[in-house]
C-alpha cells in the first residue's frame, strides 16, 4: 500500500493541486487578483486551501455539510471560506450546482479547480503516481486497486502502468451502497471522499478491467484493523481500498503483487463512525437516476464485478 498522508496537507490530493494551479497560471486561466473555488468532499478542498494560502490566492470551498468536522476546521484553518450544501458523500451534484451559482454571480472572479473534469488531474498522476508505483515495485505489479472519487488517481496511474505492461489489471473500488460503476443504483454511504453518485469525466473507464464493491461497514472495519493490527491509522476510503485489494487477491490468488493507496490519515476522522461517533445526518430526499451519459460510458466497456 502506498501511504499518501505524509504529503503537505495530508492526502493524495497534494499530488494534483500544485500542478493544476501552476498549469492554470501558465495558461492565463488563473490571474493575480482572482480567487480559487472548488467543490469537494474534503481532501481536495484541504489541498486547495493549502496551495491557495501558500500562493496568496483567496479560496472558496463548497462541501457537503455531512463531511467530518476535521475537514471543515482544517479548510478554515488555511483561511479559506467554506460554503456548505445539504447531504454528504453521495450528494456532490448539489455541490457542483452551488459552485456554478457562485461563479455565475461573480463573472471573472473565480478560477475553478474542477477536479472532476480537469484533465490535468489525470496528468499529475500519470507523471508521478504511476511512475513511482512502477519504480518502487520493480515493475512486478500485477494489479492496481483504487477507490474512485474523481477518478484522477486510477486513470492517470493506470494509463502509465498499462503503457509499461498491458497485462496489469486495474480495478476501481466503490461503495456497495452507491455502486454506479458496477451497475447498481445511487445511495447514501459512509466512505468519505468516494462514491459521489456519478461517473466523473476524469474517470476513463476504458483503463479499468473491473470494479470491486465494498460496504461502508467493511471499509470502516478494515480501517480500524489497519490501525490496531498494522499501526497504520488511515481514513475510511483507505480501508475500502485494502478491503477491495483483498477481494481481488482472493479472486486471483496468482495475480502477483497488488498495489493500492492509503489516501489520508485517520486524524481527519475523529468525529466520524471510524472513531465511534455517529451522527444523525438528514440526506435530501430526491430522485437520483443514473444519467444517460453515464449509462453510455458503461455500455462501451465490459467490467468484471467483484462483490
Amino acid at each position: 500500500a502506498k501511504i499518501e498522508y505524509f504529503n503537505p496537507s495530508g492526502s493524495v490530493k497534494d499530488r494534483i493541486l500544485p500542478f493544476l494551479v501552476s498549469e492554470a497560471e501558465r495558461r492565463g486561466d488563473l490571474l493575480p487578483g482572482m480567487a480559487i473555488i472548488e467543490g469537494t468532499t474534503g481532501n481536495t478542498g484541504i489541498a486547495t486551501s493549502c496551495v491557495g494560502a501558500a500562493k496568496g490566492y483567496p479560496v472558496v470551498i463548497v462541501m457537503p455539510d455531512g463531511m467530518s468536522d476535521e475537514r471543515k476546521k482544517t479548510i478554515r484553518a488555511y483561511g479559506a471560506e467554506l460554503v456548505l450544501t445539504p447531504g454528504a458523500e453521495s450528494d456532490v451534484d448539489l455541490v457542483i450546482e452551488k459552485v456554478k451559482e457562485l461563479k455565475a454571480a461573480a463573472p471573472g472572479k473565480y478560477w475553478e479547480v474542477g477536479q472532476f473534469v480537469n484533465t490535468d488531474n489525470i496528468e499529475a498522476h500519470y507523471r508521478t503516481t504511476g511512475p513511482e508505483i512502477w519504480e518502487q515495485t520493480g515493475g512486478q505489479i500485477g494489479a492496481l486497486v483504487l477507490s474512485q472519487g474523481t477518478g484522477g488517481t486510477v486513470t492517470g496511474a493506470s494509463k502509465y502502468l498499462k503503457e509499461q505492461n498491458p497485462n496489469i489489471k486495474v480495478f476501481a473500488a466503490e461503495p456497495a451502497e452507491c455502486a454506479i460503476l458496477s451497475g447498481g443504483s445511487w445511495g447514501a454511504h459512509k466512505i468519505e471522499g468516494i462514491g459521489d453518485g456519478f461517473i466523473p469525466e476524469v474517470l476513463h473507464v476504458e483503463y479499468l478491467d473491473g470494479v470491486v464493491t465494498t460496504t461502508s461497514d467493511e471499509s470502516l472495519e478494515m480501517a480500524r484493523r489497519l490501525a490496531r493490527e498494522e499501526g497504520i491509522f488511515c481514513g475510511i476510503s483507505s480501508g475500502c481500498n485494502v478491503a477491495a485489494a483483498l477481494k481481488v487477491a482472493h479472486r486471483y490468488p496468482d495475480i502477483g503483487m497488488i498495489v493500492t493507496v492509503l489516501s489520508d490519515n485517520g486524524l481527519r476522522y475523529f468525529s466520524t463512525e471510524l472513531c465511534g461517533v455517529t451522527t444523525d445526518l438528514e440526506v435530501p430526499d430526491r430522485d437520483h437516476p443514473i444519467t444517460d451519459a453515464d449509462k453510455a460510458k458503461l455500455a462501451r466497456v465490459k467490467l468484471e464485478v467483484i462483490h
